[in-house]
């Protein structure tokens, strides 16, 4: 992308010489002014600008105002903003991306309860949740130790058709593998690999661990071997870890 006073200079002077607009162009500024950390600038032009310029938002030009307000930890405006347009959003209202990113943005700056709750609010407005918005809530959920509400997470996804994919195995794998409970990650693992799916340097280090943290040694070994046999790439991570717990 072009430096942001380029891309804005380039805009307004466009804009000023009254040719016409369209979606592309305004979206493009919307970038440009978001790229440039003038997020406020772009609410603005989004919300009371667009009619005068000739065209109507759509969901790609709230998508881009709600990212920039995430990615500046700003996620609270994101969803005031969010909730706004769900509410009136004159016949343009969020789509799975929207809520994703918002739901997102909340969990990294830590507000879980205003990210489960608009996870809840997303189901009531007929928005289908989708893998990325699963994982988001299952990861958090995980890294919290709130290992029940990930599994009723993970039984409502499968419930509603969406197929469990690497990343949500392997949330699910180091959360129980940190919480101590090596039974559901062990089961969870043969699932995993059974489907295929071949867990992360970070799944193999987390399952090591918890195994030989509880002394057991011999399957920390065979899952070890069992995971180079089969030609999985462990990385230069996983033999030091596994060397430290003196599991040989």
């Amino acid at each position: 992308m072009a430096p942001p006073w380029q891309c804005l200079s380039s805009t307004v002077l466009f804009l000023m010489k009254g040719l016409k607009t369209n979606q592309i162009i305004v979206n493009t500024f919307l970038k440009c002014l978001c790229y440039a950390k003038r997020t406020d600038k772009a609410v603005n032009v989004l919300l009371h600008r667009m009619s005068e310029l000739g065209c109507v938002p759509n969901a790609f030009s709230y998508n881009i105002v709600l990212k920039s307000f995430c990615d500046y930890s700003m996620s609270q405006r994101a969803l005031e903003l969010l909730q706004m347009i769900a509410k009136e959003g004159g016949g343009c209202f969020p789509d799975v991306v929207a809520y994703n990113t918002v739901i997102h943005g909340l969990f990294m700056e830590g507000e879980t309860g205003k990210a489960c709750n608009l996870f809840h609010e997303m189901v009531q407005q007929d928005v289908a949740p989708s893998v990325v918005t699963y994982i988001s809530i299952i990861d958090a959920l995980c890294k919290a130790r709130a290992m029940e509400k990930a599994e009723l997470v993970l039984w409502q996804m499968v419930a509603n058709g969406a197929h469990p994919d690497t990343m949500t195995y392997s949330c699910m794998i180091n959360g129980y593998s940190t919480s101590g409970r090596l039974k559901e990650a062990t089961k969870l693992l043969r699932e995993m690999t059974g489907r295929g799916l071949i867990p992360d340097i970070v799944t193999c280090n987390s399952f090591l661990a918890s195994l030989c943290k509880l002394g057991r040694s011999k399957e920390a070994a065979e899952f070890f071997e069992s995971m180079t046999a089969k030609g999985h790439k462990t990385g230069y991570r996983l033999i030091p870890h596994f060397a430290s717990w003196v599991c040989y």
